[in-house]
């Protein structure tokens, strides 16, 4: 039964993962998810659940057959869950890519509304485009209430009490407890975040802190005035020297495929997705200069050679699930090269490194606090009995966190499925220990070492094999603790 099973789990990751590549790229107008759900519906029906759970608790052959049930039961699970809102979610990807903002004369897309609002220097302006662009989203949010109450529904329907049960007992872990953890990342960074962000915000952006406001922090986030430093380019080939450092090839890589097309309606953001793993990685990016793009696309490099050195040998479903944790910490660990001295100066001639690295790393705890502010809404939301009543909840907890006013508007929007957030702060926790065990190993200029290159490739060889916190334990770097990540970011701010 496993093997019958295990290829068709393989094609549906590779059609899945196609499909939403092929759209968010720009070369499909619409998302097209329902088809493949339906071709592969006996991977996840009622019938089949049943009989994995039945697995679950029985006795196997082996230890490595019960985590594999185990894998297959929490991915037919998640997708018994999308299989019900399927036509949902196409509804809602159909009515965001066909949505446009007539501003200044030019249509926008709704994906390059985002993009604007992180360039424009002008308050008043910024303002005004982040509320036609709130209005498209508030004009979607009754088909995220009918999906958000569906998976809901269903979750119950499979026997769990909630949502947040489902996915704490698939995941083994406790969302509660883990942002009770988070939030002390919060609070001890509290008094060092409150006053570098009012003064750089009095700089930068000529506000006070109880003026700012969700449109103020993207622009923030986006630190344009550092741009010039960070060429479009120059990119592509500060990628390829930097992974030449640790011994790797990347235009000898033919796995790994770097789509830089400019295409309309190509999402904004670098993206990765691996389709058929380790043979087909798609490294997707809109090249268009600065910091940030810079960023997203070192961190989108992470994922993708962390799949693209991925053992053929595994069983797919080492391949294709697992801890989403584990591959974020890979992606935040080349993501975190923007903010090196040691990288900026080799790489970008930046020689006096100070007042950037301060910036971005004020910059990241903004979102390392938002998350820790996601984690929480969610788990409130997803044990609600009403979910309108949880906007304001989400504006609250947001302001609260970040001291950017939000609208409560965002509060589906900004929400991903399966509890993702958790897995962002894991990674950000499990990243700084990494970092460190590779300068004590390597040496500070780790991204210049061959036997640095040897030992990630070792790791990621294995894929998704194993958890977060089974991986750190095997290199000798656990527990995941987020003490580091709170001295990392005083040490930066003060």
């Amino acid at each position: 039964m496993l093997d019958q099973y295990r290829r068709d789990f393989t094609d549906f990751n590779i059609a899945s993962a196609r499909e939403h590549y092929l759209f968010q790229s720009g070369q499909k107008r619409t998302l097209e998810i329902a088809p493949i759900y339906e071709r592969y519906s006996h991977l996840f029906d009622r019938e089949l659940l049943d009989d994995l759970k039945k697995q679950m608790t029985g006795e196997t052959d082996s230890d490595a057959e019960t985590i594999s049930v185990r894998r297959f039961f929490a991915f037919a699970v998640e997708q018994f869950l999308e299989d019900s809102v399927k036509q949902l979610t196409e509804e809602i990807s159909k009515f965001e890519s066909s949505a446009s903002i007539i501003w200044r004369g030019h249509e926008l897309t709704f994906q390059d509304s985002t993009v604007a609002i992180t360039t424009e220097a002008d308050r008043e302006k910024r303002c005004g485009l982040y509320r036609r662009r709130l209005e498209i989203i508030e004009s979607s949010n009754d088909l995220r209430i009918e999906r958000i109450s569906r998976l809901h529904n269903t979750a119950r329907a499979l026997g769990y009490s909630s949502y947040a049960d489902l996915f704490e007992q698939i995941r083994g872990l406790d969302y509660q407890a883990l942002a009770e953890q988070v939030s002390r990342v919060a609070s001890r960074t509290e008094p060092a975040y409150l006053v570098r962000l009012d003064a750089a915000l009095r700089e930068g952006l000529a506000i006070t802190l109880d003026q700012a406001e969700r449109p103020d922090a993207m622009y923030f986030l986006h630190l344009t005035g550092f741009d010039d430093r960070f060429p479009s380019g120059r990119m592509l080939q500060i990628y390829r020297d930097t992974m030449a450092g640790l011994g790797i090839k990347v235009d000898a890589q033919n796995n790994i495929t770097i789509d830089s097309e400019l295409r309309h309606r190509k999402n904004p953001r670098a993206f990765c997705t691996p389709i058929a793993i380790p043979e087909e990685i798609k490294l997707v990016i809109r090249p268009s200069g600065g910091q940030s793009d810079y960023q997203s696309f070192f961190h989108e490099s992470g994922h993708a050679q962390h799949y693209g050195w991925a053992s053929t040998n595994l069983l797919p479903e080492f391949k294709y699930s697992g801890d989403y944790a584990l591959t974020e910490t890979y992606a935040f660990l080349f993501n975190h090269l923007i903010s090196d001295s040691e990288w900026l100066g080799r790489f970008l001639g930046i020689k006096d490194t100070s007042e950037f690295v301060r910036s971005v790393m004020l910059s990241r705890l903004v979102t390392v606090r938002r998350y820790a502010a996601k984690l929480k809404f969610e788990e409130h939301l997803h044990h609600a009995d009403k979910i309108v009543d949880q906007a304001l909840v989400y504006a609250d907890f947001q302001t609260q966190a970040t001291s950017f006013k939000t609208e409560p508007g965002e509060y589906l929007f900004d929400l991903d499925d399966s509890f993702y957030s958790a897995s962002y702060l894991r990674a950000w926790a499990f990243e700084v220990l990494l970092r460190e065990y590779l300068k004590m190993k390597f040496g500070m200029r780790w991204w210049r070492s061959l036997r640095a290159g040897d030992f990630l490739r070792q790791i990621w060889e294995t894929g998704d094999r194993y958890t977060a916190d089974e991986m750190a334990a095997q290199i000798g770097i656990g527990p995941i603790q987020f003490g580091p990540l709170i001295d990392e970011f005083n040490t930066a701010l003060t």
